[in-house]
């Protein structure tokens, strides 16, 4: 029996779980944003405190005249590291997870990578694209006298669209939904009228990759009554959006269900190995994937097609080449890849390690990571160390593309490359390397995207970065991408 008849034997039912993905530039206020819409379908049902998001009693508190993140009555840092992810139910049983992704600009690379792939099949995924209405200061914080005209709105706007864009392809049976939302309407008058006319040309614009909403969102991110309003314009589109995708597998939601059991007993586990995953399914008599005698092949393909699935609609990380999935997403996506990129920075670890040419030895990524992971203030879980191997985070960027590895560099050390925590300025196109000799030859293309009004590549991406290096000094060649 093939495979393909193996995976029909499965039931299918509409899918029940849909991404709400989070984007706009620095000091937007979608993090506040998405604490309101919690808050509000947390008072109207019963909210699934977030297998992927351990984290306990943070509340929103203003501070002169701002919103910083609170625990236990001590501030800390109000701007989102990579990616924060959160899960929840809603009313209508449909599960959420909301992405907030961190809006400075460090980090778009690595949300370009993370974004999923919003093709034909449907993935079903729905975009808030929240905006602030006032200028940023050169340092990068928001002047509250200082608000943006019309046509500053509608560049940042554009960005973010082309953004979601690059990651979308022309279909007729389904465009990803984006949702504009300005925030500080407490503060600012007349902000859907400033933005309507911006927004009915962007919708125009990108008609053919991107489903806009209409008409804007104003809100006032503090306000109860704006997480509401927010809270039932996600709820309706999602429903709309479920209904018009093609079926899942119905065991998606027992497998979902055992690993929020799993999580629980296990607490010091963000991932599992795919013999966990398999013992899992065969202990809790999932349908379909427990293997009986002679079946053992069938019910394989069938676990590892229910594993794609999850990833797709954003439950799981996994790739059938490793041998494990990462349960907690919020744990690597806002942990593990906002401390990378942490250490990135001038003072950080990774910098003072980096080669100018942007290579770190492998080894020392391990020790980084490795180090990280004792340390409950960096990735562990409240107060206790994790059970995860910093080989295994390696493999997943490398699996990722989130990193890239030469075997023969420097003498055989294996080294990494890592796009997404390299400093890209405007100088970057004059970076020279300081090992060039005679025998060296370098060369380059600069990428230009087939349909540059509606996508593009984001600063700090290298979509496919070719490393051919011979043996010793013989023959060295190097491909580099430019912005």
């Amino acid at each position: 029996m093939s495979k393909e008849l193996h995976l029909k034997e499965l039931e299918m039912a509409k899918p029940t779980s849909a991404r709400v993905i989070i984007c706009g530039s620095p000091y937007a206020g979608k993090t506040t944003l998405r604490k309101a819409v919690v808050r509000s379908i947390e008072h109207k049902s019963t909210i699934s405190k977030s297998i992927l998001n351990p984290c306990k009693d943070f509340m929103m508190k203003k501070i002169d005249g701002g919103q910083r993140l609170i625990q236990g009555g001590k501030q800390l840092t109000h701007c989102t590291r990579g990616i924060e992810v959160h899960s929840l139910k809603s009313s209508e049983g449909i599960r959420w997870s909301i992405w907030d992704m961190g809006g400075q600009e460090e980090f778009h690379g690595f949300h370009y990578f993370m974004l999923p792939d919003l093709r034909d099949t449907g993935n079903p995924s729905l975009f808030l694209l929240v905006c602030s209405p006032y200028v940023l200061r050169d340092e990068g914080t928001p002047s509250k006298e200082k608000v943006k005209l019309p046509i500053e709105i509608e560049k940042e706007l554009e960005y973010w669209l082309r953004f979601i864009a690059s990651k979308s392809r022309r279909t007729i049976s389904f465009k990803p939904k984006v949702i504009v939302v300005l925030t500080h309407s407490d503060k600012v008058d007349g902000l859907v009228a400033r933005a309507q006319e911006s927004v009915t040309r962007l919708k125009e614009q990108f008609a053919e990759l991107l489903d806009v909403w209409s008409e804007p969102i104003a809100v006032n991110g503090f306000s109860t009554e704006s997480g509401s309003n927010v809270a039932s314009v996600i709820e309706d589109n999602i429903l709309t959006l479920l209904k018009a995708l093609p079926p899942m597998y119905k065991v998606c939601s027992d497998v979902r269900s055992a690993l929020k059991g799993w999580m629980v007993r296990n607490p010091k586990s963000p991932m599992m190995n795919w013999k966990t995953f398999s013992d899992l399914c065969q202990e809790t008599d999932m349908p379909g994937l427990v293997k009986v005698t002679a079946e053992g092949s069938m019910v394989e393909a069938r676990r590892k097609a229910v594993a794609r699935s999850m990833h797709d609609s954003g439950d799981v990380i996994y790739f059938e080449d490793l041998d494990f999935l990462v349960v907690d997403l919020d744990w690597f996506c806002h942990r593990v890849m906002g401390h990378l990129i942490k250490l990135s920075d001038d003072r950080g670890k990774l910098a003072t390690a980096t080669n100018p040419d942007g290579f770190t030895s492998r080894a020392y990524m391990e020790k980084v990571l490795a180090d990280s992971l004792k340390s409950s203030r960096e990735l562990g879980y409240g107060g206790c160390a994790l059970d995860v191997t910093a080989q295994d985070l390696v493999h997943l960027m490398l699996r990722l593309e989130l990193s890239f590895e030469d075997t023969t560099r420097s003498h055989g050390v294996r080294n990494l490359f890592i796009p997404t925590i390299l400093d890209i300025g405007e100088e970057a196109v004059s970076w020279s390397w300081s090992h060039i000799s005679q025998k060296s030859i370098y060369f380059g293309r600069r990428l230009q995207c087939a349909d540059p009004e509606h996508t593009f590549i984001p600063r700090g991406i290298f979509a496919q970065p070719v490393l051919d290096v011979g043996e010793g000094d013989e023959h060295e060649s190097l491909v580099r991408t430019q912005k």
